[in-house]
Parts: C-alpha cells; sequence; structure tokens
C-alpha cells in the first residue's frame, strides 16, 4: 500500500494533530524523533511486563515490584522527571501496590494484534494490546497507567478502543463483545447490598484505605469493636496501605478487584470517530509541508502548558513553549 503512495495513518498520528499542529509536524513532516517522558517510559515498561506474562515468559512475578523502582531509578538518572514530587509520589504509590498485587486474567489472549483498515477513503494502522477470549466472549482490552478519564478526555480516549474493534470487525469475522481499558493505577473495592447488588467503588491503588477509611470505620464500630482498636487498626492499615492489615469483619464483607473501564461503542459514538478520523486527516492533507507557519502550536492561554512542558516529545527544543516559558517564568505547568 505505501508502495501504491498510501499514507496509512494511525489514531495517535491523528491524536498528535489534534493536540498540536506544529507537534504533528516536528514529528511526522520534519522526522524529528523527540524524547521520550516519564509517563510513557513506566507505561512502556508496565506494558512490556505484562505482555511476556501473558505470553508466559515470565511465570514468576515476584519481581515485578522491582522492575518498577529499576524503571523509576533509570528515569531519575536520564533526568526525566515527574511535573513535581507531590504528583510522583501519588503515581509511585499507585503502581507500587499495582505491581505487588499483579493478577493474571483467564481467558486466552492475542497480543499486539497488528490492523490495518478502511474509514472513508483513508487508511488506518493499528496494535491492539489484548484480546482476550473468555468462554463464548471476546474483548478488547488496553492497559493505561494514566488517571481516570472524564469528560472531553474520555471521548478523546475512547476514540482508540472504538478504532480498534472497527479495525478487528472490519478485517475479520470476530464480533467484540466488549472494549475497555484496565486502569492499572486503581482498584475496585466491592461489597454486596442488602438488596444483593454489588457496589464497586474506584479508588487509587496508593490511597486504598485512605479513601475506603471512615466506611470501613463504621464498619468495624457498627460491629462493636472498641473505638481505640478501631483506631490503631486504621492507623497501621494506612500506614502499610494494606487491605491484609484490615479484620475480618472486612475482609468477610470486602473485596478487591483489579479496576476495569468499559467504553460503549454506539452508533453515535462510532459515526463522530469516523468523522473525526476523515476530518482531521483531510486537515492535515490541506496544509502545506513545506510552510512552517501553517502549523499552529497549542494555544498555551486556553490549554496550559502541562503536556507541552511534561508530555510533548518536543518539549525541549520547541520555539513556541520556549519563549512562552520564558516570559511567563512564575506559571505552574500542572
Amino acid at each position: 500500500m505505501r508502495d501504491e503512495g498510501k499514507t496509512i495513518y494511525s489514531i495517535s498520528r491523528i491524536n498528535t494533530m489534534n493536540t498540536c499542529n506544529f507537534e504533528y509536524y516536528n514529528t511526522y513532516i520534519k522526522k524529528n524523533r523527540g524524547i521520550s517522558n516519564c509517563y510513557g517510559e513506566v507505561g512502556s515498561e508496565m506494558h512490556d511486563y505484562i505482555e511476556n506474562v501473558y505470553r508466559e515468559n515470565i511465570t514468576d512475578t515476584s519481581d515485578f515490584n522491582q522492575k518498577l523502582h529499576n524503571k523509576l531509578l533509570e528515569l531519575e538518572i536520564m533526568d526525566l522527571d515527574f511535573p513535581s514530587e507531590v504528583i510522583k509520589n501519588s503515581f509511585v504509590k499507585d503502581m507500587d501496590h499495582f505491581t505487588k498485587n499483579f493478577n493474571k486474567l483467564d481467558g486466552s489472549f492475542t497480543l499486539e494484534k497488528m490492523f490495518v483498515s478502511q474509514i472513508g477513503e483513508y487508511y488506518l494502522l493499528g496494535y491492539i494490546d489484548a484480546i482476550q477470549q473468555l468462554d463464548e466472549k471476546i474483548n478488547i482490552i488496553d492497559w493505561k497507567t494514566s488517571s481516570k478519564f472524564t469528560g472531553s478526555k474520555l471521548e478523546h480516549a475512547g476514540r482508540q478502543l472504538v478504532i480498534y474493534k472497527l479495525g478487528l470487525e472490519s478485517t475479520s469475522d470476530i464480533q467484540i463483545n466488549e472494549i475497555k481499558w484496565a486502569m492499572l493505577k486503581y482498584i475496585n473495592v466491592c461489597w454486596k447490598l442488602k438488596n444483593g447488588n454489588i457496589k464497586k467503588k474506584m479508588v487509587n491503588r496508593g490511597k486504598l484505605i485512605k479513601e475506603m477509611k471512615n466506611t470501613f470505620e463504621k464498619e468495624m464500630l457498627n460491629s462493636g469493636m472498641d473505638e481505640i482498636e478501631v483506631g490503631m487498626i486504621l492507623m497501621l492499615a494506612e500506614s502499610n496501605n494494606s487491605f491484609k492489615d484490615l479484620p475480618k469483619i472486612i475482609s468477610d464483607k470486602y473485596w478487591l478487584q483489579d479496576c476495569f473501564v468499559e467504553y460503549e461503542a454506539t452508533a453515535e459514538v462510532i459515526k463522530e470517530v469516523e468523522d473525526y478520523v476523515v476530518n482531521t486527516i483531510e486537515e492535515i492533507e490541506s496544509k502545506d509541508i513545506h510552510n512552517e507557519n501553517e502549523w499552529k502550536p497549542l494555544d498555551f492561554d486556553k490549554e496550559g502548558t502541562f503536556y507541552c512542558n511534561t508530555l510533548c516529545s518536543h518539549r525541549k527544543t520547541c520555539k513556541f513553549i520556549t519563549q512562552y516559558n520564558k516570559e511567563n517564568p512564575f506559571k505552574k505547568s500542572f
């Protein structure tokens, strides 16, 4: 297809254009590689390890946590910083809990499945993290180390899952049951209500006990436990961030589940994604690749500078963010 002169896009390439035209120009027109970022580095490390577990190249996951901390040390040496120590500590605590409590999912898996599909007259290439076959159901799972998606970020992230579903279903006889993210930073605390329904609360892994403290405290006091004893137990559990430090009255009623967030691909959602892809590619192909001025940077005053200073692969060389930071030295980037 490339030999025939066709351009094959990807959803990440299309998203880059919608994030910052100038980053797209730098990356895909000028072919500048840029540099990685701390979130991408940790995400790749987690992804590669999980993939090797499902490929059965790794059968003992006791070194998973050490792999995480080795990568964090490597980031320090590479001078790939988090936006702040507070953000770093929160992220590390979440991932620390995940790597210490990793659970392999049931079912058979196809990993890093490549597809090329057509939307309108344009072609998209993608790699699906995991296709899970569980009983008669087939699910697409994308592992994420990012924070949970809300508002417009949910729609933005969901487009990738929809593209995966469309790509797989258009090039095979497979019908997808669920498309979902495995949110590695989070865990679900579950319990059964009086009506028999199961309630789930999504909490940060690194703040598991802290975010459930009031609920657990009320449960223990209602059971007749002494207030001082309850306080001491919760203080120890919160210090260790360990569900195992809680008494039987809690572990008998509450349990933990890995956190998955399903995205619903309705007809309206699919139409929006298809329009998004076509409109973006048309915008890309309408621009003059020889005129740098046509490729505008992100609007810092409207969008902020977190992306530019932390995530953009050209953050060290981009003339626009360099000038903005020089003129606004006291503005926070997060």
